[in-house]
């Protein structure tokens, strides 16, 4: 029998092994560069995941065993799931008792979202019998080195804690996602450059948040009024910070977004899905965040 209980900090060693060596079995089987580089980052993850939503964090058991570990991140109307694991060799049986334990904590959402990596058919079809379906395409993007423009972005300028607010609020009514305290975390461990409408100085019709880690930089999320505008914000974290090497989860609905990407040093390492249950809002251009994931 498997059983779904709330993870604690004390389970974090447990999961994050769990984390960390299954999606590397499942990355380096396909020829892919896994999302955890050591047990160490998995364990920020559900550490972090803890403090930002606790009664989300979850793990699956059984006799005492650990077989499996997820998340769900509940925002507003809008809820995400992932990431999701289950352990080498594990029984069946355990994703779906870890969606199933996800669908009660999100009973209200109006849309419910996750990536599934599209070489993964497995995966894809466990999702799609439980009724969720693709709704773009969102590539996953690396970066050896960042390659910045010819001329720095001058429409483009460093956001500050007074911008904050404004940019929630912008969020909200292109996403539908009641992001908030996520962008705040992101404020305080992160920095953001945001584009202005044009003629309408102190309007805010883009924003990028970015975090420059010892090992890359993570761009995303990222919101703004055309895909042109978010090209911009793209370059313009490049010309800040030329030769890191960096990640985005971008989206196949903007290719103006994806061509700049590769303009500034990105390349396609796996393409990936955004699954939905429930409707969906299209943004008129993003970058989707890798933390809280989904979202």
């Amino acid at each position: 029998m498997i059983d779904v209980r709330a993870l604690t900090h004390d389970d974090v060693d447990d999961a994050a092994r769990l984390l960390y060596e299954s999606f590397s079995a499942v990355y380096r089987q396909r020829g892919h560069v896994p999302p955890f580089p050591n047990i160490e980052s998995a364990s920020w993850l559900c550490r972090a995941y803890l403090d930002l939503d606790p009664d989300g964090c979850a793990l699956a058991e059984s006799d005492g065993q650990p077989l499996g570990v997820g998340f769900v991140h509940p925002r507003g109307s809008v809820a995400s799931i992932g990431p999701v694991a289950a352990r080498i060799g594990a029984p069946r049986g355990v994703g779906r008792a870890l969606m199933t334990h996800f669908h009660q904590l999100t009973q209200g959402c109006e849309s419910v979202r996750l990536f599934q990596d599209s070489f993964n058919p497995d995966s894809f079809g466990f999702y799609s019998r439980l009724g969720y379906v693709v709704a773009d395409v969102a590539p996953y993007l690396l970066a050896d080195q960042l390659s910045p423009p010819a001329v720095r972005p001058r429409s483009v300028r460093a956001a500050t804690l007074a911008d904050l607010a404004q940019v929630e609020r912008y969020d909200l009514g292109r996403t539908g996602a009641d992001r908030g305290r996520d962008l705040a975390l992101l404020a305080q461990s992160g920095s953001a450059v945001v584009i202005e409408q044009p003629g309408a100085p102190g309007k805010i019709a883009g924003y990028l948040f970015y975090r420059s880690l010892p090992a890359r930089v993570i761009l995303g999320p990222a919101v703004a009024e055309s895909p042109e505008l978010l090209a911009t914000l793209i370059d313009a974290v490049a010309a800040a910070l030329p030769g890191r090497p960096a990640v985005i989860r971008g989206s196949a609905a903007t290719p103006p977004v994806l061509h700049r990407a590769f303009d500034r040093g990105f390349r396609v390492d796996h393409l990936g899905n955004l699954m939905v249950a429930g409707s969906y809002r299209f943004p008129p251009a993003q970058l989707y965040a890798l933390f809280p994931e989904s979202l």
